[in-house]
């Protein structure tokens, strides 16, 4: 007779510990998404009382200042941290990181591109009697016009990589703007009249936003250097790497302020909509068309990237990303740096 393995039994004292261990782990990530749910709930249950806008003002309150103190937080975090990783590595292994950071956003924009034009030939989200009205208001209207451009669109991500301020990058970025200017021709056929006539003239100018692109590059080829000098520059090194600990310890303490702040901005957003289910009917097809190209992309196209690559689990990376990802998506924040700054303290400790 074959002896069968005998099954560990636990302890129903280690078990709890266990669990413990694992609440005490993820308190932030669990109260974080209790304050999303709470958020959510309060602010359907307010609704119905009809607050005015100094109260709706009030409640926004604390999520302002909690967005407020994160983009305080992400310039300091970008220039220690870039810094003083790249000055730790090499510049033969700074410069495969580049290469393949720059291969992998345009493989992946790529297929952005190509998954959002497929999903929006397939959903259709738009209505072609919203489109026609916006376009004849658009021909309608006098002001400076603005037209897009992928030429324009790729010299201006060449000038935002080697911004001409580096002070300036950290509160402007430059755009390509297209203005109406009236010029005067002189026509011969006419008995040499002179004939105004509006034409499309391209400007640079700069508008407000964090030149984040310019910031990184800067920071990658000055970490680079400093690392090359090797002692002379280690002063400097361990300077940023001091004022990267203590950034990163205060966007610690402020990521425990994500509850409160979470859930007054979901409730702001959810008040100060005045017809909630007419704008939800409204974005529908926009709504599914969104979701569904972040899901298919998040859950698939990265998903087999990651297991390309490394040939590891991708759903166990991501479940330390779940902090990250509920708090951006209660805060709705797009931005790189801010989605930096949220995602830094889980991959910094694993």
């Amino acid at each position: 007779m074959c002896n069968q393995p005998s099954r560990v039994k636990m302890s129903p004292v280690r078990v709890t510990d266990m669990r413990w261990s694992w609440v005490r782990k993820n308190l932030l990530l669990i109260i974080t998404f209790s304050g999303v749910l709470f958020g959510v709930a309060l602010g359907l249950s307010l609704r119905a009382a009809g607050p005015d806008s100094t109260t709706i003002l009030l409640i926004s309150y604390p999520g302002e200042l909690f967005i407020r103190m994160l983009k305080l937080m992400i310039l300091p975090l970008i220039i220690a941290s870039l810094i003083a990783g790249s000055a730790s590595l090499n510049a033969r292994m700074n410069g495969r990181i580049v290469v393949r950071t720059i291969l992998y956003f345009l493989a992946t924009s790529l297929l952005n591109a190509l998954l959002g034009v497929l999903l929006v030939i397939a959903i259709h989200p738009g209505s072609p009697l919203a489109k026609q009205a916006l376009t004849q208001g658009r021909n309608s209207s006098s002001s400076s016009a603005s037209t897009v451009n992928i030429l324009d669109g790729f010299l201006d991500l060449g000038r935002n990589i080697f911004p001409e301020n580096i002070f300036q990058a950290s509160f402007q970025q430059v755009h390509t703007v297209y203005e109406e200017q009236q010029v005067i021709q002189h026509s011969n056929l006419t008995g040499g009249i002179d004939a105004h006539i509006t034409e499309l003239v391209r400007s640079v100018k700069y508008r407000a936003g964090t030149n984040t692109l310019g910031i990184i590059v800067f920071c990658l080829v000055f970490g680079t250097l400093l690392g090359s000098l090797g002692k002379k520059g280690a002063v400097v090194v361990d300077f940023f790497s001091v004022v990267d600990t203590v950034i990163l310890k205060i966007v610690t303490g402020v990521m425990w302020l994500s509850p409160i702040g979470v859930a007054s901005v979901i409730m702001s957003k959810i008040l100060s909509v005045e017809n909630l289910g007419t704008v939800m009917s409204n974005l529908g097809l926009f709504i599914v068309t969104v979701v569904a190209g972040v899901f298919i992309y998040q859950w698939i196209i990265q998903n087999l990237f990651y297991f390309l690559f490394t040939g590891r689990n991708p759903f166990t990376f991501y479940f330390h990303l779940l902090e990250p990802w509920v708090t951006s998506f209660a805060t709705a924040s797009t931005r790189v740096g801010e989605l930096l700054l949220l995602s830094y303290p889980c991959w910094s400790g694993r």
